[in-house]
């Protein structure tokens, strides 16, 4: 079954087809990459699917339901949540406060109710809390809980990066080339990480991605495009040897 399903995606920027009539369904459970060259439509893609572009044509459908005109603010409380490229946190707090941040969508209380320090607020609170520290054990960031990000090599923030979004309890999480700046040992942890979120928190992963050895190692099908427009989806052995696919990596 379905989490996911675009339905004829196209967006272009002026006379540029960022995105061209791309059809594409990511299956409960999986985890799905996108691969292409520089400029395929990757990210714009993961704009559309997160809501930060409306597309011009076509549509999006989560867990049956249409998100293509929801509002972006109300993505993360749907159950999809995401990483950049680059890192986006609160670069003066520490890595705790930063996942306590990630909980603000399950948040039930009131400001009255926050004010007064209410029984109620203070379960919550110790919720967050025993999520967040989950959360922190799953990626290894236990030597980490209390440092500011801002002293963080970069391996480590990406990382965080990826802590924070789980910690908003996705069921389905995008990953915007999660291996770029990582050194290959970094790159190899990575992937037993994606693995640990995919089987023990059943989170549906997209990943864009221009490591194929990452993607060869965790995807379970793998969708190529080229020039904003879709080349093949298969198996990563498949995509791998797709003439098309080569075509656009290597040229004639």
């Amino acid at each position: 079954m379905s989490l996911l399903a675009a339905n004829n995606l196209s967006l272009s920027f002026g006379g540029v087809h960022a995105v061209e009539d791309v059809s594409f369904s990511v299956n409960k459970g999986e985890v799905f990459s996108i691969i292409g060259p520089n400029g395929a439509g990757k990210t714009t893609l993961f704009n559309l699917i997160s809501r930060i572009y409306d597309a011009s044509t076509g549509s999006i459908r989560f867990n049956e339901q249409d998100i293509s005109q929801v509002p972006t603010h109300r993505i993360a409380e749907l159950g999809i949540a995401r990483t950049f490229q680059n890192t986006e946190l609160f670069e003066q707090e520490t890595v705790l406060r930063n996942l306590l941040i990630g909980q603000h969508v399950h948040r039930r209380t009131n400001l009255l109710q926050e004010f007064l320090f209410l029984p109620s607020v203070r379960q919550q609170e110790l919720r967050f809390r025993k999520d967040v520290e989950d959360v922190i054990d799953l990626l290894d960031l236990q030597h980490y809980r209390h440092q500011v990000i801002a002293n963080l090599p970069y391996g480590v923030r990406k990382m965080v990066e990826v802590a924070r979004a789980l910690c908003l309890k996705p069921r389905l999480l995008l990953l915007d080339e999660p291996s770029s700046g990582l050194n290959p040992e970094e790159t190899e942890d990575l992937s037993f990480q994606i693995e640990d979120i995919n089987e023990e928190l059943g989170t549906t992963i997209i990943m864009v991605e221009h490591d194929m050895n990452l993607v060869s190692r965790t995807s379970t099908r793998v969708m190529a495009l080229a020039d904003g427009k879709l080349i093949a989806v298969g198996s990563p052995v498949e995509i791998q040897q797709h003439p098309e696919v080569l075509k656009a990596y290597l040229g004639e």
